[in-house]
């Protein structure tokens, strides 16, 4: 009993040292996936990610420059909504370390440890007259119909 004890202690800070993960989509906080990994903190982002999925059975499309879609969401005008002639919502899955959008393409960012947290959510950007002005705005945050209403 005294060994057992003694293991659990041993091996209780070794699942403490894997990032965590989740993927949330635009209707609900709940994760659609979700889980802990060890990270190559000698790869990226991108190609960690594309581990993780690989490994947990996530249906996505993309590589380490980006993903595409998730659970087959929609790509391209599919995933556009327009609201007015001026003012439109383009989608996309975006990403966070450690609650902060990187400024780079997750192929150019690496984690720092493995105590960090990776979050792909689905998120959107707004054009107003033919100007950006947000980028990966979580879709929670709206719940768009296009994707929420059944």
């Amino acid at each position: 009993m005294k060994n057992m004890i003694a293991l659990l202690f041993v091996l209780a800070p070794l699942s403490a040292n894997a990032i965590t993960w989740k993927v949330i989509g635009s209707c609900s906080e709940t994760p659609l996936y979700q889980g802990t990994a060890m990270a190559d903190l000698n790869k990226s982002v991108g190609d960690n990610t594309i581990q993780i999925f690989d490994s947990n059975n996530v249906n996505y499309t993309g590589v380490a420059e980006g993903i595409s879609s998730i659970n087959d969401s929609p790509v391209g005008l599919d995933a556009v909504e327009v609201i007015s002639d001026t003012l439109m919502r383009a989608y996309g899955w975006c990403f966070t370390v450690n609650g902060e959008i990187p400024l780079a393409m997750p192929h150019k960012v690496s984690f720092k440890s493995q105590n960090d947290e990776l979050v792909w959510f689905h998120g959107y950007s707004t054009n107003d007259k033919n100007q950006w002005i947000d980028m990966c705005v979580p879709g929670t945050n709206i719940k768009p119909d296009m994707f929420c209403k059944k």
